[in-house]
């Protein structure tokens, strides 16, 4: 019986082959099932029969046969024509076939374990070619002159440029015949070349520029990069794009990278910005304060706290109308209690890794101002002397008084305060999209984890995300996160920053910044939930800090402020209490929102409807009590005291979300990172009176849809309602977790136009978190650094759980999670981010692979971030045995050492 049964037919006839033809007979019988009445017609072919037996085979004896039948396969389709018998070892012949890859479609009929029928076809050029049989090559070539075409026609046409420099990635799939590395190098040549070209058209484009500098630095050395920075810098000495490259060449090159010549860089750009700053103070003080939030976060990661403090006090100080002593702090630690409990870490007896890590550790946390020049004999650390003269280069005066807000931001920004929320907008708004070099800290993350947005549902899986991140210790400097000597002082030294720097701003500025500190405080609440020891005099402290805050007569009547208090009151489980703060701060306001024409007063009071609605919502503490609570609150909304008052507010809202769809979007500037949208609010208000009352969530599905495009071209709030959106699909969904197909397409329709907003990213990181390791493929992925963040932290949620379930996927997953990292090594973006190389080793130390791949990973990460401190001392931990090295590139590169020369001779000394 033939082994392909389809290929026989009836009607064969005898060939020069006697065993062909008797074989093809017998198989006949067992092949009348498969034909097709339907099809009578038969087109003849000539195939070409190959022996394959080893001892019957010769190269000069080949069996042919003829008027083979078709198959039923060609009966099926009309384009495959016969053609004349093909002789394989004939040259001339073979000349004049065409490759099959090009028209021709080979079979191969095997009838029996010896011989084979090769069978050529062409097809018929009347006939469409189906998609699978297209040649490949030939379609690239014709894109490319498509390209060409359309860039020659319209030459500012900067999407197109772009969409033809992505695309030389995929020709160099077809560049088979060269090495990987050519193949790369010979694909950023090209991508140069064509940059290069489409800056000639369209000069003051920066997208353009950005790339043309990194597909230069790709192929060619950091000396010889460096150079030619410096060369295009020398032509336009303004440009803050080239100032970045410039410094970002010399810090991330491990020959050339010590503090003392980065700074010298910064002070350069300084000087030239300043000047420049007179013919246009709005553009040139934007960019100005934006490349002293880089000189700071530098400082910052080389450990120069000291010095990046006293930066931030003088800048702050000159352009906010401080006095002189403002921000002055004293005695943060005894310095006398300090040298006590370092002695007790040296007698320990610890190795010697051990015994310098939390030597550091200690002082790290505890030493973040300077000294007085009396203190500095006892400390015997010169570095933590700092006076105004030697941080004078970095202190500028800021002409346009539009830029202390934003000053303001950066500063506290500086110190570790998370954006809450975080969106996509802001982070647009701040130049900090792009900015993966400046994030080396986990106090980034808990965003991720409490976004901040009104979110109802959720809660442990997002609080899944940040597992083993608190406890890995991936912060620097001074924090406010874990027990130690000197955590409640810095605590104290954010909130006295915080309060000095809002008590100096217009009264709207100061309201951003308040509101942003009490965000910070109830996050800071959340976080402690979970600690082993709790302390209450925590929480005592902070209520009477909050109560004496509030009591201010400039405060007394402000609802931001109260409404943030209700939150904090929730978040350390005081339900009632909450409610009862936000019921009263609606009530004692005796205009119902219909009657209010202040627009700042009406946006307040809207704002604390919608928080006590979803609050009542919160799955966390929702009963079926709540909806009617929802229902008698709304009633207020309008004067009348009716019995269809209900429908009096429904109506009320409808109409004021059918104005807003009837009036133009106004293009505006966003003047508020942390304040509420009227806008955004009235919809939210009205959407979850809807949802309570009818439970009909298509209904309010297609409001949010109609709103969000309305708003279009105001990208900040259709951010926010995009955010609203999933906040109560995912509110509904996990009550009725059968259906989430909405709920998918809007997160993926958010993230296709904010890719960095904060919340949706959490939501993508628990679905990514969820699905098996085997449908997870991040080589396609184009990756932002706060998507690869969102999904080293789905990895390891995932792996977590895995392992505690003992599963066998476990470590599959750990391997997907180990690829990740490899991945996200050799994507320029985001491989110079110190903190995907601190989260890569501390998965090192969870999972017991420092022996194997740690000093790997250490010379990696320093390799591309030689400037990061922190990557040094965590290194430390995964390599212990290359400590002494480790020790001796922070004192070559200049980074700060808190364990000065003499002590560390003397611990190697006596170890």
């Amino acid at each position: 019986m033939s082994l392909f049964p389809a290929y026989s037919n009836e009607n064969v006839t005898e060939s020069s082959n006697s065993n062909v033809s008797q074989q093809l007979r017998e198989d006949n019988t067992s092949a009348n099932w498969l034909s097709n009445s339907s099809f009578q017609t038969y087109i003849q072919s000539q195939t070409l029969v190959v022996d394959t037996s080893s001892d019957n085979s010769s190269d000069n004896d080949i069996s042919t046969s003829t008027d083979v039948p078709t198959s039923s396969h060609e009966n099926k389709h009309s384009y495959y024509n016969s053609i004349k018998l093909v002789k394989l070892h004939t040259n001339d012949e073979r000349k004049r076939t065409s490759k099959h890859t090009k028209k021709q479609l080979d079979h191969i009929i095997m009838l029996d374990k010896n011989i084979l029928v090769l069978e050529i076809t062409t097809i018929n050029k009347n006939e469409q070619i189906p998609s699978w049989c297209t040649n490949l090559e030939e379609e690239q070539t014709l894109k490319t002159r498509e390209y060409n075409e359309k860039l020659m026609e319209n030459p500012k046409n900067i999407k197109l440029w772009l969409e033809y420099i992505e695309f030389q990635d995929t020709l160099a799939k077809f560049q088979k015949h060269q090495l990987a590395k050519n193949i790369q190098r010979s694909t950023v040549l090209r991508k140069l070349s064509i940059v290069e070209k489409a800056l000639e058209k369209n000069s003051d484009c920066i997208e353009l520029l950005k790339l043309k500098l990194r597909f230069m630095g790709e192929i060619s050395p950091a000396d010889e990069f460096s150079k030619e920075i410096e060369t295009l810098v020398n032509k336009d000495t303004g440009n803050v794009i080239l100032w970045q490259a410039l410094i970002m060449a010399t810090q991330s090159s491990v020959a050339m990278c010590t503090v003392p010549k980065v700074l010298d860089l910064y002070t350069k750009c300084f000087c030239i910005l300043r000047q420049r700053s007179r013919t246009n103070p709005r553009i040139y003080d934007e960019r100005l304060l934006e490349m002293l939030y880089q000189c700071l976060i530098f400082l910052r990661h080389t450990g120069l706290w000291e010095q990046m403090w006293e930066t931030i006090r003088l800048n702050l100080i000159l352009n906010l109308n401080l006095n002189r002593d403002s921000l002055v702090f004293k005695k943060i630690i005894d310095e006398k209690k300090l040298i006590g409990m370092e002695e007790v870490v040296l007698m320990s007896r610890l190795p010697l890794n051990q015994l310098w890590l939390r030597t550091e550790s200690l002082r790290e946390n505890c030493h973040w101002i300077s000294v007085s020049k009396e203190e500095l004999e006892l400390v015997g650390d010169s570095r933590r002397f700092v006076i105004p003269e030697d941080v004078a280069d970095f202190v500028h005066p800021i002409i346009s008084r539009d830029s202390n807000f934003r000053m303001a931001i950066y500063s506290l920004l500086v110190l570790k305060i998370p954006l809450l929320p975080t969106r996509n907008c802001i982070l647009k708004n701040l130049g900090l999209k792009e900015f993966a070099w400046g994030v080396d800290s986990s106090e980034v993350l808990f965003p991720f984890a409490y976004p901040i947005v009104g979110e109802m549902a959720g809660h442990k899986k997002r609080k899944a995300l940040i597992h083993g991140i608190l406890e890995g210790h991936l912060t620097s400097g001074p924090q406010y996160l874990k027990f130690h000597p000197a955590q409640e002082p810095y605590l104290d030294f954010i909130r006295e920053t915080f309060h000095t720097i809002a008590d100096s701003l217009p009264n709207l500025e100061r309201n951003n910044i308040y509101v942003w500190w009490l965000r910070f405080e109830r996050l800071l609440v959340f976080l402690s939930k979970d600690e082993s020891l709790k302390y209450d005099n925590k929480g005592k402290k902070l209520k009477s800090v909050l109560k004496e805050f509030l009591k201010k007569d400039v405060n007394r009547n402000n609802l931001h402020f109260y409404k943030e208090y209700a939150l904090i009151e929730r978040e350390m489980g005081r339900f009632e209490s909450c409610i009862n703060i936000l019921e009263t701060a609606i009530l004692s306001n005796c205009t119902c929102p219909s009657m209010i024409s202040d627009h700042e007063e009406k946006t307040a009071l809207f704002n604390l409807y919608r928080t006590l609605f979803e609050t009542l919502l919160n799955t966390e503490t929702y009963k079926e009590t709540h909806k009617e609570k929802i229902l008698n609150v709304i009633k207020h909304m309008v004067p009348e005291s009716t019995d269809t008052q209900l429908l009096l507010v429904e109506e009320y809202l409808k109409d004021c979300v059918n104005n807003f769809l009837k009036t133009k979007p106004m293009s505006k500037d966003i003047d508020t990172f942390f304040l509420p949208n009227l806008d955004c609010d009235i919809i939210v208000c009205y959407t979850l009176f809807l949802y309570v009352k009818n439970s009909n969530i298509e209904e309010v599905i297609n409001i949010y849809k109609c709103c969000i495009e309305h708003c279009r071209e105001l990208p900040h709030l259709q951010e926010m309602l995009y955010e609203s959106e999933l906040v109560i699909l995912q509110l509904h969904y996990e009550n009725f977790p059968d259906l989430d197909n909405n709920l998918n397409k809007t997160l993926y329709d958010m993230l296709e136009l904010y890719p960095d907003n904060f919340y949706a990213l959490s939501i993508y990181a628990h679905k990514q978190s969820e699905l098996p390791s085997w449908k997870i493929n991040n080589t396609k992925s184009e990756f932002s650094v706060w998507k690869a963040l969102s999904l080293c932290l789905a990895g390891r949620k995932r792996t977590h759980f895995l392992m505690q379930l003992g599963h066998d996927a476990a470590y599959a997953s750990l391997n997907k999670l180990l690829s990740l990292h490899r991945i996200f090594a050799r994507t320029p973006e985001i491989r110079s981010c110190p903190l995907l190389w601190r989260i890569y080793m501390l998965l090192l130390q969870e999972y017991n692979l420092c022996e194997k791949k740690g000093e790997e990973v250490y010379h990696e990460s320093v390799a591309l971030c030689p400037w990061a401190r922190n990557i040094y001392i965590d290194a430390a931990e995964v390599a212990p045995q290359l400590l002494t090295q480790i020790q001796d590139v922070i004192r070559e590169k200049e980074l700060r050492m808190h364990v000065t020369p003499e002590e560390l001779n003397i611990l190697r000394g006596h170890l």
